[in-house]
C-alpha cells in the first residue's frame, strides 16, 4: 500500500505532538506496534501505550522532533535524515514499512508526488516499490533550475522511518 498523508490530516495528540502514522492508527483497536509522530520545538516525549517500547527522536531542521516509538518485541525502527540533493533512491524489503516525510521544504517522490513540509507518504506491502526515487523539485535544492531561490531552501530534508519486523513476520499497515 502506497498512502500520501498530507500534513494538515496528522491527528492531533498530546498537546503538541502531530500523529503521522500508527499500527493500529486507532486506539483499542489491536495490539499496539509502533507509531511515528512529529514534536513541536520544546515539547518532550510523546506518551507510548507500551511501557519499555523503543523511542528514537530525531530533531529535524525545522526546529520539531521526529519521534518513533515501537514495541520492540514486534518492530525494530531506525531513522535516518536523507538530503536527497539532486536525487537519491530509497530502498526498502518486501516486510518493512517505510514512513517518508518530507522536513523544511518540499520533496518530490517518484517524480510525481510532491510532498510539502510534514507532508508524509507510507510504503508497505507487497504491491508498493521496493525503490524510489526522491529528489528536490527540478533537481535543485532550492527548487529552481536557474538558482534563484525560492520557497524551497536548500535544509529541505526527507526524514526516512525503517519499521522491520522484529522476528520473521512482514509487517502490515492499514490506515
Amino acid at each position: 500500500m502506497r498512502l500520501l498523508l498530507r500534513a494538515n490530516a496528522h491527528r492531533q495528540v498530546d498537546g503538541g505532538c502531530r500523529e503521522v502514522a500508527a499500527a493500529p492508527d486507532t486506539p483499542r483497536r489491536e495490539p499496539w506496534q509502533w507509531q511515528v509522530r512529529l514534536l513541536a520545538a520544546g515539547h518532550g516525549p510523546s506518551a507510548a501505550p507500551l511501557p519499555g517500547a523503543r523511542r528514537i527522536a530525531e530533531p529535524l531542521p525545522d526546529g520539531a522532533v521526529l519521534e518513533v516509538a515501537a514495541d520492540p518485541a514486534v518492530v525494530c525502527p531506525g531513522v535516518e535524515i536523507v538530503d536527497p540533493g539532486a536525487g537519491t533512491t530509497v530502498d526498502r524489503a518486501e516486510s518493512d514499512v517505510l514512513v517518508l516525510v518530507a522536513s523544511g521544504g518540499r520533496l518530490l517522490v517518484e517524480g510525481r508526488h510532491l510532498l510539502a513540509d510534514a507532508d508524509a507518504m507510507v510504503l508497505a506491502g507487497a504491491d508498493d516499490p521496493l525503490s524510489v526515487d526522491v529528489r528536490h523539485p527540478d533537481g535543485h535544492p532550492d527548487g529552481h533550475p536557474d538558482g534563484r531561490g525560492a520557497p524551497d531552501g536548500p535544509d529541505a530534508r526527507l526524514a526516512l522511518v525503517r519499521l522491520s519486523p522484529a522476528g520473521d513476520r512482514v509487517l502490515s499497515w492499514v490506515p
